[in-house]
């Protein structure tokens, strides 16, 4: 082979090895393009979620116990606070349509208590089936 072939196929091989580099670096740009797009759009759908949740939850707010001393604050993220006579409790939970399900900060297991809401009155039934009233404040 003469030099002049020789330097056109190093010339060649050099723009082949160019384009195959440019080509990946854009295929690595547009994969992470996808996923942020992807991921923004998960973050919209998760947001439009918990703001559709929040504003059919009725629990959202603070609730008195009708002889005082005690009053649940259920906040719109799913977590709350209960003070039980000056004693705040923290709380994570989740409302169906009759079951409230609080687990207390530093516990494992959920709490599970039949609920109802009628007007301004929240009515729970305590571990032993009694109900027990709150009203909003």
């Amino acid at each position: 082979m003469n030099n002049t072939l020789k330097a056109i196929c190093m010339v060649l091989t050099l723009l082949m090895v160019i384009s195959f580099a440019a080509c990946s670096k854009k295929a690595e740009t547009t994969t992470a393009q996808a996923e942020q797009t992807t991921a923004a759009s998960e973050q919209v759908s998760e947001d439009t979620t918990k703001a559709a949740a929040a504003a059919d939850n009725k629990l959202v707010g603070t609730w008195e116990y009708k002889d005082g001393g005690f009053t649940y604050t259920f906040k719109d993220d799913g977590t709350g606070t209960y003070d039980a006579a000056g004693t705040l409790m923290k709380f994570t939970y989740t409302a169906t349509d009759t079951t409230l399900s609080i687990t207390y900060e530093g516990s494992d297991a959920a709490m599970d208590l039949e609920y109802s809401i009628d007007g301004d009155t929240l009515n729970v039934k305590d571990s032993f089936g009694s109900d027990t009233l709150y009203t909003r404040k």
